[in-house]
């Protein structure tokens, strides 16, 4: 459904009179010729319904594209669970994919899919790549601010950076989380981010940049509903007191406790990291 039809729809089942919608924003006979379909409106114009609709835009492409996620986040959710698995046949089948879909149109997504499916198979496969043609490691560099668009992006792709190709990100990621503040929508993807670098860093055994996220991590406020965030949170809060050697009694069980909520819960994949990172400090 186009965005027109969507806006006409919305009014008309909220009960909102059109003088109510259009206000001073813009005239009666524009508004018309919009929602017919004839003309399309100023960005400014199109802001102003949707506030008036009390709908954001994210929430007008998610009806418009039939209440389903856009073509690019399903394809991009489907990349990241053959990664997460280690699935190299999946991981081939989706470059096959992305490379069908970035030719014809040039899109940017998809050029970018490619550049973290060949870093993501090279290290599934221990082979060498070459980061200087990588077209989505050269983006994120050369991109000074960083949405949701390119944390996500680096989420993938952070497993498979060594420790000097992830170093010129760390002051960008910072300065950018540092924009968002504790109360945004922002707030659990960065979370989650920020427990990413922290795990990749025990597992390369740098302890001490380990410690540095570890205390950005207590910054965070989680609300209640918030479980999986919340497990994480309570699981880096002990692990800290065993990076900084206090006595195993303060940390033992309730890291102990975090291994069996995450198991109990049906994250075992959580559960298993949970125990590695464990070993990987104590062994």
């Amino acid at each position: 459904m186009e965005y027109h039809k969507v806006i006409s729809e919305l009014r008309t089942n909220k009960n909102i009179k059109v003088s109510d919608l259009l206000g001073d924003n813009m005239s009666r006979s524009s508004y018309n010729r919009f929602i017919s379909g004839k003309t399309d409106i100023y960005s400014q114009h199109l802001l102003a319904l949707l506030d008036q609709l009390h709908v954001s835009f994210s929430e007008l492409e998610y009806i418009a594209s039939g209440y389903n996620t856009s073509k690019e986040d399903t394809f991009f959710l489907k990349v990241v669970l053959a990664a997460q698995a280690k699935d190299h046949e999946g991981l081939v089948l989706c470059y096959r994919q992305a490379q069908s879909l970035a030719q014809p149109k040039h899109n940017d997504f998809y050029t970018h899919i490619l550049g973290a499916l060949d870093l993501v198979i090279s290290q599934l496969k221990s082979q060498p790549y070459n980061l200087s043609d990588n077209a989505l490691y050269t983006y994120l560099i050369q991109a000074f601010s960083w949405t949701d668009y390119e944390f996500k992006f680096f989420q993938l792709i952070l497993p498979a950076l060594s420790p000097a190709e992830l170093e010129p990100f760390l002051a960008k990621i910072e300065r950018n989380l540092a924009k968002f503040g504790n109360a945004t929508p922002y707030n659990q993807k960065s979370f989650n981010l920020i427990c990413d670098i922290i795990f990749y860093f025990i597992q390369h055994q740098n302890y001490v940049n380990a410690s540095h996220y570890l205390t950005l991590l207590e910054n965070y406020d989680l609300t209640e509903n918030l479980v999986y965030e919340k497990l994480l949170f309570t699981f880096f809060t002990n692990l800290k007191k065993l990076l900084l050697h206090q006595p195993a009694n303060t940390w033992r069980r309730p890291l102990s406790k975090c291994i069996a909520t995450a198991k109990f819960l049906d994250m075992p994949n959580l559960a298993e990291k949970f125990e590695q990172t464990i070993l990987q400090i104590t062994n």
